[in-house]
């Protein structure tokens, strides 16, 4: 128990030291993030190893970094293919199957956790119901909604209100699920019949606010020369087809670097109960050394491939550079409050994960000083939209990509072929 005797220690030790004194005199006044920056928080934008890339996007007031990432790897293609200066895919088009779907499975898995006799003290019961509908998601997730919907140009389905400031929308969902499971565990309906009821709602209240996807359109461009196309009558499946065409779900796999007592490296892991579409497959996971897992960053990088990644952030920015914030706190209190990527994510420490894309870097004498970032936060945020990360920010705070498997050894290659090992769905160290 903490007492008067105690305190008055603690107090005691602390008057003792001048320099508490000092410290004091100045965090009581100005903002700790304005008392750390330096030099190297100021970070130029210049890389030897750059992807040009056309201009940042901005996901606004909603979590849909993962769906912007993903989708500004593939306008490239569609850029390069049609050549032209600039384009954008809907997010708002991707989002609303997402949302949709993920409706969907959820009220499939209540409904098989009944019949599993699983109730609210129940963790996977518990853990749905609470997480309800959030915006996150995977990049394996994103790829099976490319694979069964395709994708269309944002003039086609552009953003709504709601579709950029996600908020009000989730609640209403998660209401609505969880106002399901409470009549699925009334047993007042049958359970088919209570589905397809509940499905209708939700359906009805994502398109009153985000519209009626096209499933057929025309796709009109004008390219850098001034050449008018037209592509009639074509739907979003084709149009993936014709102008981007990317296998997602069979050339690319997502890793990570984390090991304990019961998670190790060169294994595949599989999560429970994560897949977004109905009969889909739940997400795979190669995971690899720290050394793996950078060098492969830097090799796909080097064949001027973006990385898809996802971060924790922890560590806030500044205009624009991301360094390890929690360091220099500990400097500014002289304690040391510095944690590598494995501690952070055993001590559950990867909070607000954010999705962007690594298009470049900086190697000097063979060693990695600086990263380009792509980021989804519009272009008044950091360079016009793209920020630097510091070496040390991506080796402690970057704690899973998307990988080419081409860029994979035949040693990593042959470990996708085991048996996956499974990993709860509220696992937060995987």
């Amino acid at each position: 128990m903490l007492n008067k005797k105690d305190l008055d220690k603690l107090k005691e030790k602390y008057e003792n030291d001048k320099n508490n004194i000092l410290r004091q005199r100045m965090l009581n006044k100005v903002k700790l993030v304005d008392l750390i920056q330096d030099q190297n928080t100021e970070l130029n934008y210049d890389f030897n190893i750059n992807i040009n890339t056309h201009g940042i996007t901005d996901q606004k007031s909603s979590g849909r970094c993962w769906i912007f990432a993903a989708l500004n790897i593939l306008r490239e293609k569609l850029i390069e293919k049609c050549n032209l200066d600039n384009f954008e895919i809907s997010e708002s088009y991707i989002a609303y199957y997402d949302k949709l779907e993920r409706f969907n499975i959820l009220l499939e898995r209540l409904i098989n956790y009944k019949n599993e006799n699983k109730n609210l003290y129940d963790r996977s019961v518990s853990n749905l119901l609470e997480k309800g509908i959030i915006d996150g998601g995977y990049f394996t997730q994103f790829a099976d909604l490319v694979n069964k919907y395709g994708v269309v140009p944002k003039n086609v389905f552009p953003e709504s209100f709601s579709s950029s400031n996600t908020y009000e929308i989730n609640q209403i969902l998660s209401r609505l699920l969880r106002k399901f499971y409470l009549e699925l565990e009334d047993e007042i309906k049958k359970i088919d019949d209570l589905k397809n009821n509940y499905m209708e709602q939700a359906y009805t209240i994502m398109t009153n606010i985000y519209g009626i996807p096209p499933e057929i359109f025309n796709f009109e461009y004008t390219d850098k020369s001034g050449e008018y196309h037209i592509t009639k009558n074509i739907t979003p499946k084709e149009f993936y087809d014709r102008y981007i065409g990317i296998d997602l779900k069979n050339n690319y796999i997502e890793l990570s670097s984390y090991q304990d007592e019961r998670i190790k490296y060169n294994n595949v892991y599989v999560k429970k109960d994560s897949s977004r579409i109905s009969e889909s497959n739940d997400y795979r996971t190669l995971n690899v050394s720290p050394q793996d897992f950078k060098s492969l960053i830097i090799k796909q990088i080097k064949s001027l491939e973006p990385v898809y990644i996802y971060c924790s952030t922890t560590s806030k920015r500044i205009d624009g550079v991301w360094i390890d914030l929690m360091e220099r706190y500990g400097d500014t209190f002289d304690f040391n409050l510095k944690l590598d990527n494995n501690s952070v994510q055993k001590t559950n420490g990867l909070t607000n994960t954010h999705c962007m894309l690594i298009t470049g870097v900086n190697i000097i004498d063979e060693k990695p000083i600086k990263w380009k970032i792509e980021n989804s936060w519009g272009n008044e945020y950091g360079n016009k939209g793209y920020c630097v990360a510091s070496d040390n920010w991506i080796n402690n705070y970057v704690y899973r990509i998307v990988i080419n498997k081409k860029y994979l050894s035949n040693d990593q290659l042959n470990i996708l072929k085991k048996n996956p090992i499974l990993i709860e769905n509220w696992d937060a160290k995987f």
